[in-house]
């Protein structure tokens, strides 16, 4: 977060020569952190060269002139004299104007951007598709397959706010704004923080955090019902279901709800129903079962880089059923 007080009296100070090595080697860092500082500065310099420059050198005349006329008025009674430094005060002066100057270009610069629309951009995956998203504040979006954020070019200066459906892990960058995500069913508001929100249609809506600590609002469908809100914490996740309410906190184990992020495929008890709707999304294939008993077959497993071919055979080892591949579809049977 950009210190605007301290880049405007760094700049002060410099373009009126009174700082010190450390203060400019302060300045040229803040500027090579912040490159949007570059334009601000060059612009006060701009200002302060145009406009300040010649009013400091008028002052320094006219105080020069007016103690020569009051030591032409007092050479009958010598009096000790203590020199003054016009140029300290001139460049004070010129100091406390260009500081005035910028505070206000500053602020104009604020409320013009304040008052312009958000420009909203739209990412949309299909199956087998990922995408990788770099925000303007410096955090970072994994979007998985079949899934869609919609987020603004540029945040504003109050909250960091974004749009989910679907699956995607985020890494948030520190800031005294905070960062949230709006889903169908709930909102995720976090600080500074990375987690993983997994919001399908028609399915429950998963939040796990790797590092810091978020918190979850549920969006019953109850419109009475009050929403809590749940505080989750590194290795945590809250499960939401909101056909029936439930929440359900559980431990997250290795870091598996990060592991489509690094091709990785881990099922922990889970039914082959839902088994079948991840392949669905990887490996852009419709599933289809010819009889229901095989939905509720639990298994684990965890696949790295595996084909569907090598995924559906390890599977069907476990359990007994029979599949098929096709170009467009994986059937699964009895």
């Amino acid at each position: 977060m950009i210190d605007e007080e301290q880049f405007v009296l760094l700049v002060t100070r410099k373009l009126t020569g009174v700082a010190t090595l450390e203060e400019i080697t302060t300045l040229e860092e803040m500027i090579s952190r912040h490159p949007e500082l570059k334009e601000r500065y060059l612009h006060l310099e701009h200002y302060f060269r145009e406009t300040q420059q010649p009013a400091a050198a008028d002052t320094e005349q006219a105080l020069e002139r007016t103690w020569a006329k009051i030591q032409a008025a007092n050479t009958a009674a010598p009096a000790v004299v203590r020199p003054i430094r016009w140029r300290k005060y001139a460049a004070v002066a010129a100091a406390c104007a260009l500081l005035g100057a910028a505070i206000f270009f500053f602020n104009r610069e604020k409320e013009q951007a304040e008052s312009k629309p958000l420009h909203w951009v739209k990412q949309k995956n299909g199956n087998a598709r990922k995408a990788y998203i770099e925000l303007a504040d410096g955090s970072v979006i994994w979007l998985n397959a079949a899934s869609q954020v919609t987020y603004p070019q540029k945040f504003d200066s109050k909250s960091r706010t974004v749009y989910l459906e679907g699956e995607a892990f985020f890494e948030i960058a520190p800031s005294a704004r905070p960062f949230i995500v709006h889903l169908k069913k709930g909102t995720v508001k976090v600080l500074g923080t990375s987690f993983n929100i997994k919001a399908y249609d028609n399915e429950p809506v998963q939040t796990s955090v790797i590092t810091g600590k978020v918190a979850f609002i549920p969006r019953y469908e109850e419109a009475k019902k009050v929403s809590d809100t749940i505080v989750i914490t590194p290795d945590i996740k809250v499960t939401y279901t909101a056909s029936t309410g439930t929440i359900v906190k559980s431990t997250m184990i290795d870091k598996e709800d990060k592991a489509w992020t690094e091709d990785r495929l881990i099922f922990r008890n889970a039914t082959l129903e839902e088994i079948g709707a991840g392949l669905e999304r990887k490996f852009d294939k419709k599933v289809l079962f010819e009889a229901d008993a095989p939905k509720q077959f639990r298994l684990t497993g965890s696949f790295h880089n595996n084909s569907l071919e090598d995924i559906m055979y390890y599977l069907s080892k476990s359990k007994a059923f029979h599949y098929r591949i096709t170009d467009s579809t994986l059937v699964i049977g009895e």
